[in-house]
């Protein structure tokens, strides 16, 4: 559609198009025929009736087209609407209004059209009659009249359709309202009276069917009576006359019965007033006719009995006006009789209640609610009393009441009961109330309003449920419908807000109240405070609960021995510890025979002295059972309660708890604890034990023992132990160990120096290993200082001793190349030279002997004099004389003196005082204490020996050997002296050099 025309135009020419309800509907002969006519009329091939809806044109009739649709966004309808009765198109081709449309200059090409507009009565554009060619064409105006009044014709084939359509809906409505109107029957008859419509309350209320009653007088259900009469011919003339005739009277029904009928009967015309038959319409009215008979005879019975009625029963009209009072009201009163008028019954109302009275009467009146008032009245005798009037408003029809009855009741006794129940109320220290049958409250003392600080108009009737707990107010409501509904005593606890805000309980009680007939008429209640009560009792509460959680937590069994009845009462985990059922029943007697026999003395004294009214009354001892069933050995610890009333122990009260793993864990304890105390003390290594959370470090007797540390000197904490250890190790030991405290490990171990109490430091191998909780916490390390020394110094000598062999090694060999150089050089008797050179090797080994023996260090000069000569002595060891004080040597010297002894031996034995059997030789050393350090003297002397004749030309090997062995290793001097009576040697050296080690490494 256009988009100028999406306004309330367009939606009023829809809503109009759609009241035809064509759109979409099969094709019409009537609606062919105008389109063959158009297309006849204007001699083109193509002709539509058109109906042009939202976005869419829908063809009701076409002629060469083929089809039933098309959108109108490109239609030549679309141009049609614009114009008020024709559009002519002659060449579309050359209209601007068309260019570019695909119709025109696309598939089919059309290029004329002419269309006459459809329009409503009310002047809304619905669609088209057209016609349309793919030629250009010249419209005649006899051509274009035609086809106006084609469209006209089209016009009233649709309204044709519209207004039959409507009427048929309408009389399918009428007949939907007559056939739903089952109350009423709808009779209509033709003028002369014949019944031709017969609905189906008609059927409900009288019997007949409609196929039975078509065609039948009307008569058929008047009573014979009324038949007879012509009762429904007067009625046909009365509503001819009048334009209805009404009546009441009674009809008959198909099975004979008669009912009371209000009905009405009124003339069918026609717009023109001519009359084509007649409504007979007929209602039930048999209940209520019969209703209002029993009304009228109730009311006659109920005005006799309110004249012998035992109180005031009075009557009052519309206005407020009292009409009418019993006799009982002029016999109270002393009234004349019949006189009702305000002032009469105002002036017997006590002065003090007039106004009041007055006052809720007339606005009950007014208002036409139900009055009800409390007053004194005076007696004939001048005596006033209570009475109670009440009064209800009979309703009008019309709404609103139509008249009063009311009643005038004696109440003063009960008003003087209440009186003196109120005065009572008023006195008592609880809240009192009174309860409705129907759960609301009617009084409440003045205790409820001064505890809570309502009014009672807050508090009544309902409103008192405002100040009960949220938490309690629920079960507090089904207590109450509940004691209401089975009429029993209503009792229950709830909290109540004071007028401050705080809660406090209250125990809530009420009986119900019963009239002469055993009916609950009432409820009388009372509230009474009860939270203090109610907090002892939770306090109690909690701590049985409390004891009960921790008894059960703790495994402890209870026992109660009653004195006086001499009965005891052992619960089941106590009869389990003495190994019986649950439901074992035991005596004292039972108690001593479970006891271990080496228990059961001291035991049962135990028991006595707490009993004792005299004694601690209290019993705390640990104790072995030997189970009466299972025989199995068990530690019970027990503790006991006396109670002494009147100087006698009444009750002995107390609990029991299995304590066998806790003992035997202990026991296991204390050995453990006594082997590590034996193995503390049997080790010399420091065993430490320390604390992380408090730094508190405890040490074993080692500490003392191995390291000299007194226990009164040693600060237990973590920061002595780690200032004793090496400044050069103190930092890398700090390190070590708080990575493995402060990471997820548990084992450390580290060597360090330690100091100990002499100032001297121990070499110590440390090891840790720490003690997690269970989030992997480091509560605990615990390790052990063993001391290794030794083994270090070990370590070292070894270290030294494998560098001593080296550098020994070493220089045996050059000293054995050395006398093999100097044995084998110019040599001319080879077999005497390897006899010397085997000689040489041998002494040259007893002196490494002796040194190995000494590890080394030192050996003592007698022991290197006897190495060196023992292959000389012979069994001629006294032509040897040795002797001279014991000085220790060192390796290279005692080296040194063995090789130079050995020549000088060898030298003897070939040539001098050895070589034959006479000779002698005399060797002494001593040490020389001459200016600043002293010197080691050696002296070789032979006598008896043959006589040297001649000094030596030339120095032989034996003279630069001990020359090379002693002087150049010791830094000595060495002197010979060939005299005739036998060579003279003498050795000298400083002592230092004799017997230092370090001398012998330089010399070497």
């Amino acid at each position: 559609m256009d988009p100028s025309r999406q306004d309330g135009t367009e939606a009023a020419r829809l809503r109009a198009l759609d009241r035809y309800r064509l759109l979409d509907t099969p094709r019409e002969q009537d609606f062919d025929e105008i389109a063959e006519a158009a297309a006849e009329l204007c001699e083109t091939p193509i002709a539509v009736v058109n109906l042009v809806g939202d976005g869419r044109q829908f063809f009701k009739a076409e002629v060469g087209l083929g089809v039933r649709e098309t959108p109108l966004e490109s239609s030549f309808c679309r141009q049609a609407l614009l114009h008020d009765d024709f559009l002519y198109v002659p060449d579309a081709a050359r209209d601007p209004r068309f260019a570019g449309n695909p119709l025109v200059h696309g598939e089919p090409g059309l290029r004329f059209y002419a269309g006459a507009l459809l329009r409503t009565a009310e002047g809304h554009p619905v669609g088209t009659v057209c016609v349309l060619d793919t030629k250009p064409h010249a419209l005649a105006e006899r051509q274009r009249k035609g086809l106006m009044r084609l469209a006209r014709q089209a016009m009233a084939q649709m309204e044709l359709r519209r207004s039959l359509r409507e009427q048929a809906e309408q009389r399918m409505l009428h007949e939907r309202i007559l056939d739903s109107a089952t109350d009423y029957a709808f009779v209509a008859t033709d003028p002369e009276g014949r019944i031709t419509r017969w609905n189906a309350g008609a059927e409900r209320i009288l019997g007949w069917t409609e196929a039975e009653m078509l065609g039948r007088p009307v008569d058929a259900f008047f009573t014979p009576e009324d038949r007879d009469v012509d009762r429904p011919g007067t009625e046909m003339r009365l509503a001819l006359e009048d334009g209805s005739a009404a009546d009441e009277r009674w009809h008959l029904r198909k099975d004979g019965t008669r009912f009371w009928a209000s009905g009405e009967m009124m003339p069918l015309r026609t717009d023109g007033g001519e009359t084509v038959g007649f409504l007979k319409i007929l209602r039930d009215r048999t209940d209520q006719r019969e209703a209002g008979a029993a009304l009228h005879a109730s009311e006659m019975r109920y005005r006799s009995l309110v004249e012998v009625s035992p109180q005031v029963v009075w009557f009052g009209n519309a206005a407020g006006e009292v009409t009418y009072c019993n006799a009982y009201w002029y016999d109270y009163t002393g009234l004349l009789q019949g006189e009702t008028g305000e002032a009469s019954w105002m002036g017997v109302i006590h002065p003090d209640h007039r106004e009041a009275t007055r006052a809720a009467w007339l606005a009950a009146a007014g208002s036409g609610r139900p009055y009800e008032v409390e007053f004194l009245l005076r007696r004939a005798d001048g005596q006033y009393r209570w009475f109670l009037s009440r009064a209800h408003p009979v309703p009008h029809a019309a709404g609103g009441p139509a008249s009063w009855i009311g009643t005038s009741i004696d109440i003063h006794e009960r008003k003087v009961a209440e009186e003196r129940f109120k005065t009572l109320t008023e006195l008592a220290p609880a809240i009192i109330w009174f309860g409705n049958p129907d759960g609301s409250l009617s009084y409440l003392n003045d205790r409820w309003y001064a505890y809570t600080g309502q009014t009672p108009e807050e508090a009544l009737p309902l409103g008192w449920g405002a100040v009960i707990h949220p938490d309690d107010l629920p079960g507090l409501l089904q207590a109450w419908e509940h004691a209401r509904t089975n009429e029993v005593v209503y009792d229950t606890e709830a909290r109540l807000r004071r007028h401050d805000g705080e809660y406090r309980w209250f125990l809530i009680r009420a009986e119900p109240m019963r009239d002469g007939t055993g009916k609950v008429v009432g409820w009388l209640g009372s509230d009474s405070d009860i939270h203090d009560r109610r907090q002892a009792e939770d306090d109690l509460h909690r701590a049985r609960e409390q004891l009960r959680l921790a008894v059960e937590s703790t495994g402890t069994g209870i026992f109660d021995y009653d004195l006086v009845a001499d009965s005891l009462v052992w619960d089941a985990r106590t009869l389990a510890l003495f190994g019986l059922p649950p439901e074992a029943a035991v005596s004292y007697d039972t108690f001593l025979v479970g006891l271990h026999p080496d228990d059961r003395d001291w035991v049962d004294a135990a028991v006595k002295v707490a009993i004792d009214p005299a004694g601690p009354g209290t019993y705390d001892i640990a104790f072995r059972v030997i189970g009466l069933s299972d025989r199995v050995e068990r530690w019970v610890a027990a503790k006991g309660q006396a109670f002494v009333e009147g100087g006698r122990t009444v009750r002995f009260i107390g609990t029991t708890r299995d304590v066998t793993a806790s003992r035997r864990a202990e026991q296991a304890l204390r050995q453990a604890e006594e082997r590590y105390r034996l193995a503390a003390r049997a080790t010399n290594d420091a065993i430490w034990d320390w604390d992380l959370a408090t730094n508190h470090v405890s040490w074993n007797e080692a500490l003392h023992t191995a390291h000299g540390h007194a226990p009164d000197a040693v600060e237990p904490t973590g920061d002595w132990w780690i200032g004793h250890i090496h400044t050069d190790d103190r930092e890398r030991v700090d390190r070590s160990i708080h990575a493995i405290i402060d990471g997820d490990g548990t084992a450390w171990s580290d060597e360090y120096r330690f100091r100990r109490a002499d100032g001297t430091y121990a070499d110590i191998l440390d090891r840790g290993y720490v003690l997690r909780d269970a989030a992997g916490r480091a509560l605990r390390m615990i390790g052990a200082m063993f001391d290794i020394s030794e083994g270090k110094r070990a370590e070292e000598y070894q270290r030294l001793l494998t560098g001593e062999l080296q550098h020994r090694v070493k220089n045996t060999l050059a000293l054995v190349q050395a006398i093999a150089a100097q044995t084998f050089r110019n040599v001319t008797d080879t077999e005497a030279a390897r006899e010397a050179f085997s000689a040489r090797l041998i002494s040259l080994g007893r002196a490494h002997d002796i040194l190995t023996q000494a590890s080394w260090t030192e050996a003592p000069i007698a022991e290197v004099v006897e190495g060196a000569l023992s292959v000389h002595r012979g069994g001629a060891a006294s032509r040897i004389r040795a002797s001279g004080p014991n000085v220790p040597l060192a390796a290279k010297p005692a080296l040194a003196l063995a090789l130079a002894l050995h020549e000088l031996a060898t030298n003897a034995a070939k040539y001098g005082a050895l070589s034959n059997e006479a000779g002698t030789v005399d060797l002494r050393w001593h040490v020389v204490h001459e200016g600043g350090a002293p010197r080691f003297c050696l002296t070789w002397s032979e006598q008896g020996g043959p006589p040297i004749l001649a000094q030596p030309t030339r120095r032989g090997f034996g003279s630069r050997l001990i020359e090379r062995s002693f002087a150049a290793e010791v830094g000595g001097d060495v002197r010979l002296t060939y005299a005739q009576t036998g060579l003279a040697c003498r050795l000298e050296a400083p002592l230092a050099s004799m017997q230092e080690a370090g001398g012998d490494e330089a010399a070497a």
